[in-house]
């Protein structure tokens, strides 16, 4: 059980922390697309003032979105965002191949910016959901001097409709645990004892 419960452990941060193309690195979220990477934040100015959010958004309504290109290169390539609704329920494990996968994408975006330069190296666009659920971020960059195309999948919340990987985290912890319990006999020896207890007396 020590084993189990030791893996779980160490497999926790990782799931926090690596949701498809953005990662939390030290309190700040990275989008990363190939060898690029971008500072990546989520706000919602008129419910949440100036807090930041990477993964998850607290409430329906207004949200900036905010790109901040960390490669000088990326300014002269062309960039689209697109949001769509996880319909498929691809979850934090959705992937470039889950998005190639969907047979009408545009049924399922909810906002969408074709790919156009950022020359000042910073991209903000403000959507207003009008739905709580989960959602899919499709990020893509194109180098028009080579031809290269780069991309970014990342799940992310609106309006506090789950609770991310504690349930599957709590429920690996309690799965380990009832095995190391019916590995040593505890259950049967106490399922004994409640049957020795509820047996009538004799006489």
């Amino acid at each position: 059980m020590g084993a189990v419960l030791a893996v779980a452990l160490l497999a926790a941060p990782q799931w926090g922390q690596a949701h498809g193309g953005v990662v939390a690195e030290e309190d700040v979220c990275l989008l990363r697309m190939g060898f690029l990477q971008a500072h990546f934040t989520l706000h919602q100015p008129d419910s949440r003032g100036a807090a930041e959010f990477c993964e998850e958004v607290p409430d329906v309504g207004p949200t900036l979105f905010v790109i901040e290109y960390l490669h000088e290169m990326m300014k002269e390539m062309r960039l689209s965002f697109r949001v769509i609704t996880d319909d498929q329920g691809f979850g934090i494990f959705a992937n470039w191949d889950d998005v190639q996968s969907i047979g009408d994408l545009e049924a399922q975006t909810v906002f969408h910016r074709p790919l156009v330069a950022e020359p000042t190296g910073v991209v903000a666009l403000l959507h207003e959901f009008a739905e709580a659920g989960g959602y899919i971020g499709i990020v893509e960059a194109e180098n028009s001097a080579n031809g290269k195309a780069y991309n970014a999948v990342f799940y992310f919340e609106v309006g506090n409709v789950g609770y991310g990987l504690i349930p599957l985290f709590v429920g690996l912890i309690a799965a380990a645990q009832i095995g190391f319990w019916l590995s040593t006999g505890t259950l049967q020896r106490f399922a004994r004892r409640v049957r020795r207890r509820q047996a009538p007396s004799p006489g």
